[in-house]
């Protein structure tokens, strides 16, 4: 998975993306970017059943992604965030939630700023949906019957993004969606707005306008305090937990946010185990034991002839893959069968 940071200055996504990251690959003007292992004790307990030689968690990258400034040219600055996170399949939208002036030394409005950057968001998908209604309209008596359809639902969007709207609150059907999503339209993509608030606000009570806008735009929201989290990702492991809990914080950032991103993008993780290696994989909910398969490598989901099944809970309580089977508590689940979070699988496939 790729998650985006996006957010005025000052709002804080740069801290955010190092209490998420802890390092980065620079990538110039276009910002910074961080592969990290997604937390899942799951993954050990697998690893002292199986004592495998390699461990592989689920990985997630972070882009940490120039800083979207308002105004005349944020449709601009929304194309170029196209072009640099087009393949992003979600999005943090940082806002600065504490202090009482902004980054430009204006009063402090959390409620506006949002308003802001979603509509920068919803003018830059709308620059790239009227670019290609030019090039349809110019075909002009020789459009085709599937450019026809295509200008209808442009059109649509092209209503609906003028007034402010995401692609992704309008009734699409499967076939419009996946059209849409060649365009890598940022308002047709999962947002969860960060309000990032300050140490001793971590109620966020200073956040309360914002919160209202996301209740009204039906948008997930999260709060935090980036630079508390950054100083928590920076002591050594064993002082972490003892520090976070002088805030009352159950869980660092970083694991709040992935659990958060897996909810908005609905995945579920499932597991393979063996002597040679117990290997987490994200998988899209409600996906079949095939598509499984596949994202192991296409050539099982092609030969797939069955899946062992495994639930972790049932392997966790017994402690072995030989106690599982001699209970007869390994399920066999062919092409139909929906994968659960936490299945623990092997794939039989013909070569």
């Amino acid at each position: 998975m790729k998650i985006g940071l996006v957010g005025l200055p000052g709002s804080g996504k740069s801290t955010l993306f190092r209490a998420l990251t802890g390092k980065r690959e620079h990538l110039g003007h276009a910002g910074d970017l961080a592969v990290v292992p997604v937390p899942d004790p799951r993954v050990e307990r697998l690893a002292e059943i199986y004592q495998p030689a390699k461990i592989t968690h689920a990985e997630i990258t972070f882009l940490d992604l120039m800083a979207v400034h308002g105004g005349e040219d944020g449709s601009a600055e929304s194309l170029e965030l196209v072009k640099i996170a087009g393949d992003a399949e979600a999005f943090l939208l940082v806002l600065q939630c504490y202090g009482e002036l902004d980054w430009s030394g204006n009063p402090l409005d959390p409620a506006a700023d949002l308003e802001t950057v979603l509509l920068e968001m919803a003018l830059g998908d709308l620059e790239i949906v009227e670019t290609r209604l030019k090039r349809i309209e110019s075909r002009g008596s020789k459009k085709e019957i599937h450019e026809r359809w295509e200008e209808e639902l442009l059109r649509r969007c092209q209503e609906h993004l003028s007034q402010g709207g995401a692609v992704r609150d309008m009734e699409l059907a499967a076939d419009q969606d996946k059209h849409l999503r060649g365009f890598s339209l940022l308002t047709l993509k999962p947002w969860l707005v960060v309000c990032n608030v300050a140490d001793d606000d971590l109620a966020s009570e200073r956040a309360a306008s914002a919160r209202r806008v996301c209740e009204e735009r039906c948008l997930r929201w999260i709060a935090l305090c980036a630079p508390l989290e950054e100083e928590i990702a920076q002591l050594p492991p064993e002082e972490r937990a003892l520090f976070a809990a002088e805030y009352g914080l159950e869980e660092p950032a970083r694991d709040r946010l992935i659990h958060a991103a897996y909810r908005l993008l609905d995945v579920i993780t499932f597991l393979t185990g063996g002597d040679q290696e117990v290997h987490a994989w994200t998988l899209t909910a409600g996906a079949t034991a095939p598509e499984a398969a596949g994202a192991i490598h296409s050539d099982l989901q092609q030969g797939f002839i069955r899946a062992e099944v495994i639930p972790y809970a049932v392997l966790d309580g017994l402690g072995s893959e030989k106690a599982v089977k001699e209970k007869g508590l390994m399920r066999v689940e062919g092409r139909n069968y929906v994968m659960q979070d936490g299945d623990v699988v092997y794939v039989r496939f013909s070569r």
